[in-house]
């Protein structure tokens, strides 16, 4: 069990919105966010998209960062954007242990109450930490993405292309993930994505 100091120094932080103290939090941890974002996801060329420009970008543009803080430092983070609900963009832990299993423990929490895409590590994350009896429910079908999204996207059996190679790998692996998974196109490249979880659950206080 852990001890009483271990749960006072482990503690999630929420920063929604801009008001003040939302946006005193953001101050605070935000070199600290952006460090932990780049490190998860510098394999697949770093993060893009409106938001995460830099910084002052990622405060203006960001309304909720979900952070898990231990001794005062980000180990793991969600964010989320209020577009067509309570939409998680991005995601990332420091690649420490308590990250890790602190972003584990996100996770089965935050598809009861958002939604998002998923790929590579964190959909992978996703498939083993949460039971697909309990994910199945929760899986949108690419013309649902495309509903609450506005996006355009290509389920997998009308995809005429090379598959992205993280795709290949993820249905060999996960099958039943086949008549939800998608390509959408952005920045030029065709992603494999799977979106789960809840559209139209506002974001709160």
């Amino acid at each position: 069990m852990k001890s009483l100091r271990s749960f006072l120094n482990e503690a999630f932080v929420n920063a929604i919105g801009t008001d003040d103290k939302a946006m005193a939090l953001k101050d605070k941890y935000a070199d600290q966010v952006w460090d932990v974002l780049q490190t998860s996801y510098k394999d697949i060329g770093g993060i893009q998209g409106k938001g995460f420009k830099n910084k002052e970008d990622m405060k203006s543009s960001i309304p909720f960062w979900k952070m898990s803080v231990k001794d005062g430092k980000v180990v793991a983070v969600i964010m989320y954007k209020g577009a067509g609900g309570r939409k998680s963009v991005a995601m990332g832990t420091d690649k420490s242990i308590p990250g890790k299993k602190a972003i584990m423990n996100m996770l089965p929490a935050d598809i009861h109450r958002s939604f998002g895409e998923k790929s590579k590590g964190a959909l992978g994350a996703l498939m083993k930490t949460v039971p697909w009896s309990v994910l199945e429910p929760l899986v949108l079908k690419p013309a649902e993405v495309t509903k609450v999204t506005g996006k355009d996207v290509t389920p997998i059996s009308e995809y005429k292309g090379d598959m992205p190679q993280d795709g290949k790998d993820t249905l060999a692996k996960y099958p039943e993930l086949k008549p939800f998974a998608y390509i959408r196109n952005f920045g030029g490249e065709d992603h494999f994505k799977v979106s789960f979880g809840k559209p139209g659950i506002p974001i709160r206080k």
